[in-house]
């Protein structure tokens, strides 16, 4: 069963949507009048209250349209997973305004260098690119504007979906969370020549930056002949596909022919390394080995490190693991000589990468991983140092020296320069964060958490490790109306790992629960229960889960359906050899039978209770006898509602001296005055 939301809104009841229409109108006003916190506010609060909703399109368009126009387009691609269904939508209106809403919003985030990402979603829009789908979204926002102009005999609705899909931003920035940061441009400086960015993707590729180098490339039209060759390489690698070997030979015949020598032979190791993971194992292994022998071979230092590098992939893949080490010792002579931090950071993380993942021994392995990182932040390069990073926990994890590596990430934080990479600041914060979550410090884990996901996303590179790092710590912290904001985008993108996504959910119901929604709280439990179930995972999870649904239904007036969670939550216990819980379910469901009212049904529950806490054996004294005062105190209430008076005083009667004999005087204290009320008749 689901049971509707009983949430207040300002403007009272919300049974139809007019209070979130109403607040989803006010969105770009708030932001374009510089009211960013209140915009902020407003819009989480809408999209809390739109969950769920996805027929809600008019909603969702003005929803769609302060993203696109505040800086936020990222946030606003999620939206766009409703278009599966909005051309079956019945109203018109609301077509024309998704539509127009979505063109927009694919729009800006063309404009800003984002238009080669490719949509995911099953149904006639999936894989296009986005530039592709904004030309669909266009077209489909003046059809429907169109036909609503046919038949009102007027051509206001084109005219206005126009207006829309034209409108520009009224704000840079307006930050939906707490440390949220603008997206970092990815677009090269404007007037740049085709060979400025074909270096500066080169960068970009070194820098281990692809949407960067993707958009400098996407910036070239025509080159002169003399950079064909390394234009056609890099989109090889950056546009990959059926022809990228056809255009990596195609390139390396560019270079033969310009008699470059060392850019042919480094475009030979890549080749290699593409036939070995193309199934020509055989051709990329020789390929690949005798062009970074001749690049040995050769005087120059930074070519000759990065054939061992691309060697040491391919012998890698191969697992001729000693030879990659071999080859990787090599390069990083080679990288030292040349000076290049970047270059030697990228061989000794490497390395390390393949140790952590030989499981060799962890020491080795950590002092290549924090040479690694050194080299990074000395050559500013933040995904990389990000990496480095990364080995070197994975070896002091595996070294099983949670302290060393508590006092690696604060070195790092208290010793990182103010203009080092801030891509590796949010990692080590996201580091800290998950570290005093584990010693229970949430409250101090916030900050954290929030800062660690602002930088993350604001390069496209938040993971559902970061959103979910962030719910554990404001759930722990006790900021319970924070976690509601966070968790549903978090529960969407831990899908496929369900440990995390059962842990998340449960804290989001949780939150509902704390702030008193027990409509929503039971919604959230019964959604988990069910899914639990259906993977067959009916254990303590799925005990526990249903044990807090039917709480939430008692709270809610429901007794018989909260009576049916605890019979589920009890048989589930009892199978798994949790006579205990099984009984305390049964005890549970007895007084909610009673509660709905249905007093043979409660009788026939307190039976089954009876039963269920006899048959409990294997626990120590103290917890029997606690079960069985439960027990007689649930006993005392029904009796007594069956007219059974002094039966119902008796057992009252032995709870009370139950309780008080184990120590419970708050139980005790409600049984002497179920008892008191027993005999004045008063139950």
């Amino acid at each position: 069963m689901e049971v509707e939301s009983r949430r207040a809104t300002a403007g009272g009841s919300d049974g139809d949507g007019a209070e979130i229409t109403r607040l989803c109108r006010t969105l770009l006003p708030l932001a374009a009048a510089g009211k960013h916190a209140e915009a902020a506010s407003t819009y989480r609060w809408v999209s809390r209250a739109s969950t769920g909703a996805a027929h809600r399109y008019g909603d969702h368009a003005l929803r769609l349209e302060f993203c696109a126009l505040t800086g936020n387009e990222h946030t606003g691609f999620d939206l766009l997973s409703l278009l599966d269904g909005v051309g079956e939508h019945a109203d018109a209106d609301e077509r024309l305004e998704f539509f127009a809403a979505a063109a927009l919003l694919t729009g800006r985030l063309t404009e800003t260098g984002y238009g080669e990402i490719r949509f995911v979603l099953p149904g006639p829009f999936d894989g296009l690119s986005l530039r592709l789908l904004h030309r669909r979204m266009r077209a489909a926002a003046f059809a429907e504007a169109e036909e609503l102009d046919h038949r009102d005999t007027t051509t206001s609705f084109t005219d206005h979906a126009e207006r829309k899909m034209a409108a520009k931003p009224v704000t840079d920035f307006v930050p939906l969370l707490p440390s949220a940061l603008a997206r970092v441009p990815i677009l090269p400086p404007p007037d740049l020549t085709a060979e400025e960015l074909v270096v500066r993707a080169e960068i970009h590729n070194h820098r281990c930056e692809p949407e960067e180098a993707r958009a400098c490339l996407a910036a070239i039209d025509d080159v002169p002949d003399e950079l064909a060759p390394r234009l056609a390489e890099l989109r090889a690698i950056f546009f990959q596909g059926e022809d990228t070997e056809e255009r990596l030979r195609r390139a390396a015949t560019g270079f033969r022919r310009q008699e470059d020598e060392t850019r042919f032979l480094l475009n030979q190791c890549w080749l290699g390394l593409w036939l070995v993971f193309d199934d020509q194992a055989e051709t990329g292994v020789a390929l690949t080995t005798v062009a970074a022998a001749r690049l040995r071979a050769g005087t120059d230092d930074h070519a000759a490190a990065w054939g061992e590098h691309w060697l040491a992939h391919v012998l890698s893949g191969q697992g001729r693991t000693p030879e990659a080490y071999e080859a990787l010792g090599r390069g990083a002579e080679r990288a030292r000589a040349a000076g290049d931090p970047l270059l030697l950071g990228t061989l000794l993380c490497l390395e390390a990468s393949l140790r952590n993942g030989d499981g060799e021994d962890p020491w080795p392995t950590l002092r290549l991983a924090r040479e690694a990182t050194d080299a990074f932040i000395v050559g500013n390069v933040g995904e990389k140092a990000v990496e480095a990073v990364e080995q070197a926990r994975i070896a002091y994890e595996r070294a099983g020296s949670l302290e060393e590596l508590d006092d690696f990430v604060e070195h790092l934080l208290s010793t990182l320069p103010a203009k080092g990479p801030e891509r590796l600041r949010g990692h080590l914060r996201q580091l800290r964060a998950v570290s005093l979550i584990g010693t229970g410090r949430f409250s101090d884990a916030v900050d954290d958490a929030y800062v660690s996901l602002g930088i993350a996303e604001s390069r496209g590179k938040d993971t559902a490790e970061h959103w979910y790092v962030l719910v554990t710590a404001l759930h722990g912290a006790g900021r319970y109306d924070e976690v509601l904001d966070v968790a549903p985008h978090t529960i969407d993108l831990l899908a496929g790992l369900p440990d995390w996504v059962y842990r998340c959910r449960w804290m989001y119901a949780d939150a509902y629960r704390t702030l008193g929604e027990s409509s929503r709280a039971f919604n959230e439990y019964s959604v988990l229960a069910e899914i639990l179930e259906e993977s067959g995972d009916t254990g303590h999870s799925y005990i526990s889960v249903s044990m807090a649904a039917a709480e939430q239904l008692d709270l809610l007036g429901y007794g018989a359906n909260a009576a049916d969670f605890y019979a589920r939550a009890a048989d589930a216990a009892l199978a798994i050899g949790g006579g205990y819980v099984a009984a305390t379910c049964r005890n549970a469901a007895t007084l909610s039978r009673l509660r709905s009212g249905d007093l043979d049904a409660a009788l026939d529950a307190l039976d089954a209770a009876e039963t269920a806490v006899h048959a409990v054996d294997s626990e120590a004294a103290s917890a029997r006898e606690h079960l069985l005062a439960q027990h007689d105190h649930v006993a005392a209430h029904v009796l007594s509602a069956a007219g059974r008076i002094r039966e119902a005083a008796r057992r009252a009667l032995r709870a009370a001296e139950a309780f008080h004999r184990i120590g419970e005087p708050d139980s005790a204290r409600d049984v002497d005055l179920l008892l008191e009320q027993i005999l004045l008749g008063e139950t």
